[in-house]
C-alpha cells in the first residue's frame, strides 16, 4: 500500500470513527495525568478502554532507549492492581537514533499510545508474580518478541489495529531511523503485513 493511499484511508477511518464516538465532546480520564496537548488523542483512545479509566497513569519525559514505554512505578509492583500507578515515559533524547514522539504523525501516535495502554491492561490482569514474569520474559529475545506480539494483538482486538499498522509502517518504511533501530522494531513487534493479516482475520480489512 503506497504512502498516500495509506494516509488517505487512515484519514477517512479516523474522521468517521471520531464522529461516531463524539471525539470532541469527551474528557481526559481524571486519573490519566497527560499533558493538555495530548487531550484529543487520549480522549479518543479512552472511549474504548473503560476497564482502565480508573487506573492512575502519569507521563514523564526522560532519556530512554525507545520512543515511549509504559512501566509500573517501583512500589506499584508490590500493590494490588487497583492501587497501582503507571508511568508513561516519553523519550526526550535529542541524540536518539529512533523516532521522538513529537515527530510521529498523528495517526501513528494513536497506534503507539494504544500499544502502551495495552501494557497497562496486561499488567492490571496480573498479580506480583505475573508482573515479575513479564520482566523476566523481556530479558530474552524470544520472550520479548512473544510479549510484544501479545500486546500488539491486544491493540488489534481493542479496535486500534489500523492505527497500529500505520505506526509500524511509518517506522519501518517511511521514517529516517538508523537500520539498527529499524531491525529492532522488525524483530520484536508485529510488522505491517502481520497486522494486516490479523485485521483480515477479524474482517476489518480485506488483504488481497
Amino acid at each position: 500500500m503506497c504512502v498516500k493511499m495509506r494516509r488517505f484511508l487512515i484519514f477517512v477511518f479516523f474522521f468517521f470513527v471520531g464522529i461516531s464516538t463524539g471525539l470532541l465532546k469527551g474528557q481526559t480520564p481524571e486519573n490519566w495525568d497527560f499533558p493538555e496537548k495530548y487531550d484529543s488523542l487520549v480522549v479518543f483512545l479512552s472511549d474504548s478502554l473503560d476497564d482502565i479509566l480508573d487506573v492512575k497513569i502519569k507521563v514523564k519525559e526522560k532519556r530512554i532507549g525507545t520512543t515511549m514505554a509504559m512501566r509500573p512505578s517501583f512500589f506499584s509492583v508490590f500493590k494490588k492492581p487497583e492501587k497501582r500507578t503507571y508511568v508513561l515515559c516519553i523519550n526526550n533524547r535529542e541524540d536518539f537514533s529512533g523516532i521522538l514522539f513529537r515527530d510521529v504523525p498523528h495517526e501513528a501516535r494513536i497506534g503507539l499510545v494504544a500499544h502502551e495502554l495495552m501494557h497497562v491492561r496486561d499488567y492490571q490482569a496480573r498479580g506480583f508474580g505475573g508482573i515479575v514474569e513479564r520482566g523476566w520474559q523481556y530479558l530474552s529475545k524470544s520472550g520479548k518478541h512473544k510479549f510484544e506480539h501479545e500486546i500488539d494483538q491486544m491493540v488489534i482486538d481493542a479496535g486500534f489495529g489500523f492505527f497500529l499498522y500505520y505506526w509500524s509502517a511509518y517506522v519501518l518504511e517511511e521514517s529516517d531511523v538508523d537500520e539498527k533501530y529499524r531491525e529492532f522494531k522488525r524483530r520484536v513487534y508485529m510488522n505491517p503485513k502481520k497486522i494486516l493479516t490479523e485485521l483480515n482475520k477479524l474482517g476489518e480489512i480485506e488483504v488481497m
